[in-house]
């Protein structure tokens, strides 16, 4: 799959995307949306604004009733087979009901992103142990993941979602569970992933998230999303 010369600065495009649910409940309506490749930006609202939907959406987890979404210049709804799957593989979500592996360890769920990719076992293994160590929780390594706790398996799902190294990270409520050192470590993690390159969008409802930061921040109400200036942050 080529990738767009035209579309080189744009990771996500989104024009007046709608998401009914039936028999007829509207999640979100005509949201026009741009964010260029390398860009973080926080997407904050209420419980049940329609955050998680609009990332479920730009991952193609869910499609949209109508409009239009491109990731990385492509329709990702126009999208089949391989040509989807290799997309996908660019992309790392972080869920916010975390989606682990119970039954396995969290070297295990961390490296699954990778072993799909067909990374060298050396190398998985060298990105596990570093990600472990970036995260404090490097006594984990061979901990099956239901013997975690709440914070812990959050830490575990953001570390899964960045490993692969990809150009599109997906974060929804990343610190939820977490006291604000844990929360500093995490945000750390997501900026070292920014730097390298990768476009990151963090939907939150944790204002220390995005209360000094310089990066864009978008509200969601009602299903219509609404840009912020600094005077406006809750």
């Amino acid at each position: 799959m080529a990738e767009n010369e035209n579309t080189e600065n744009t990771m996500i495009e989104m024009i007046k995307v709608s998401r009914i649910y039936e028999p007829n409940i509207t999640a979100l309506s005509d949201i026009s949306l741009s964010v260029g490749t390398g860009e973080m930006f926080f997407l904050i609202g209420r419980s049940g604004a329609g955050k998680t939907t609009l990332l479920k959406l730009i991952c193609n987890m869910e499609v949209p009733s109508k409009g239009l979404i491109e990731v990385a210049g492509y329709d990702i709804n126009q999208l089949k087979g391989n040509d989807l799957a290799h997309l996908r593989q660019k992309i790392g979500v972080a869920y916010q009901d975390f989606k682990l592996l119970g039954d396995r360890t969290v070297a295990e769920n961390i490296a699954i992103a990778m072993e799909v990719s067909y990374k060298k076992p050396r190398a998985i293994k060298q990105r596990v142990k570093d990600l472990l160590e970036q995260l404090q929780l490097v006594e984990k390594h061979n901990t099956i993941t239901n013997e975690l706790s709440r914070g812990e398996q959050q830490r575990i799902a953001l570390a899964r979602a960045v490993a692969n190294s990809p150009r599109l990270i997906l974060v929804d409520e990343p610190t939820g569970n977490l006291d604000a050192s844990t929360t500093e470590q995490v945000m750390e993690l997501l900026n070292r992933s920014r730097l390298a390159g990768a476009t990151i969008v963090i939907a939150t409802h944790d204002s220390s998230l995005y209360r000094q930061s310089k990066h864009r921040v978008l509200e969601l109400r009602n299903g219509t999303i609404h840009s912020l200036t600094e005077g406006d942050q809750p």
